[in-house]
């Protein structure tokens, strides 16, 4: 039987998309690779209570779980990994994101140890004033170096969306080798997003208040100040109340959409939600009118694909890779247009039922595009 070493230290507390990745592929492989022993990684004894809680007994029963000491993002993990991989006997390491134990792997792969990583995007690399406060924009350069060394090292690279290689293969200025390796494999949605008790579509003359929704961070390339800008103009000129709900970590480094809230006068109609309990989010997409999604680049784009499984119309701009995942099921603004294309947008689809139910109707039709069995199976492809 082989062994395969899955790195699970990015699944943490606080859940983020790379640790939902890792998660949704660490619950699947197993059962999809009855002829390896897997040993899920833990950084510490709560990160492997916290995968005890959150794998199923299928994963569990075909490997163990191994807390280190230590995180992904460490120097130990650099100088002590290659080691602990030759100790387990490893056949296989499997990175859910970039960061490799750089020296256990060859340039070119072939390494008696065979390594799959993931590059979600390079969003740094190619997307000016992205987050300026951020630790990968103070330190693009190790960072550009580290992705680069993952795509030179992996034997198979996954990433989200065509957008995203392209990127990669750009910004990183691959050699043709290590090209050939990369696979694109959508994300998945989980099944909790779905239209059961689905909010009706509105009449214009309904005088309810419509609820607009926008879910992710307030880094500045989300350009959630836009939003804010567009969603003032639009409220302004409805026939209805309008309310904005941000749903998503509020960051004091970014207070600029707060900002624009208040200075434009719609404080009280836009609600910071800060981070909201999965279920939470869940209801809030059933609940919502509209998805809002202004950013200027997306590498994939979940929140798309988790509104159209809710059965949520939507608003998205052409920002990097939403417009292949949105399809023909959202109404796609470009950047170029500013607030004032994305606000007459915006109305006008909330005035226009018929419009609303083309793209929920589509957006349902889409939604099993994204089902997680179909990039755990393509991962599992890549085992060999």
């Amino acid at each position: 039987m082989k062994t395969a070493v899955f790195d699970s230290r990015w699944i943490l507390e606080k859940p983020s998309g790379i640790g939902v990745y890792a998660l949704e592929l660490a619950r699947r492989l197993p059962s999809l690779l009855p002829g390896w022993r897997f040993v899920f990684l833990a950084e510490d004894e709560a990160g492997r209570k916290r995968l005890v809680a959150e794998l199923t007994a299928t994963a569990l029963a075909g490997g163990n779980i191994l807390p280190v000491g230590y995180g992904p993002l460490s120097l130990k993990n650099q100088l002590r990994l290659p080691g602990l991989l030759r100790e387990l006997g490893a056949d296989l390491y499997h990175a859910p994101n970039y960061m490799l134990p750089f020296r256990a792997f060859r340039k070119g792969g072939g390494a008696p140890v065979r390594c799959i990583a993931t590059i979600h995007d390079v969003i740094p690399l190619v997307v000016p004033g992205y987050a300026p406060h951020s630790r990968t924009a103070r330190m693009k350069t190790v960072y550009k170096w580290c992705l680069r060394q993952a795509a030179l090292r992996s034997d198979a690279l996954f990433t989200v969306s065509e957008r995203s290689k392209a990127d990669i293969l750009r910004a990183l200025a691959l050699p043709a080798d290590a090209a050939a390796r990369i696979r694109v494999v959508h994300n998945g949605v989980d099944p909790a997003f779905n239209a059961h008790g689905r909010a009706p579509i509105r009449a214009p003359d309904d005088p309810a208040e419509r609820i607009l929704l926008y879910v992710g961070r307030c880094d500045p390339y989300k350009n959630v100040p836009m939003l804010v800008e567009a969603f003032a103009a639009a409220r302004a000129a409805a026939p209805f109340p309008m309310k904005l709900v941000v749903a998503g970590p509020r960051d004091e480094r970014y207070p600029e959409a707060e900002r624009r809230a208040k200075a434009l006068g719609v404080g009280a109609a836009v609600q910071f939600a800060g981070p909201v309990r999965f279920r939470e989010l869940a209801e809030l997409y059933r609940r919502a009118d509209l998805l809002v999604h202004p950013s200027r680049y997306e590498g994939f784009g979940l929140q798309i694909a988790e509104a159209f499984a809710s059965g949520l119309p939507v608003l998205c701009t052409d920002g990097g890779a939403a417009p292949e995942i949105a399809g023909d099921a959202a109404r796609v603004v470009p950047l170029s247009a500013g607030a004032a294309g994305f606000s007459a947008a915006m109305l006008s689809l909330l005035v226009d039922p018929l419009a609303l139910a083309r793209l929920r109707a589509a957006g349902l039709n889409r939604a099993p595009l994204f089902d997680w069995d179909r990039p755990a199976a393509a991962v599992a492809a890549a085992y060999g």
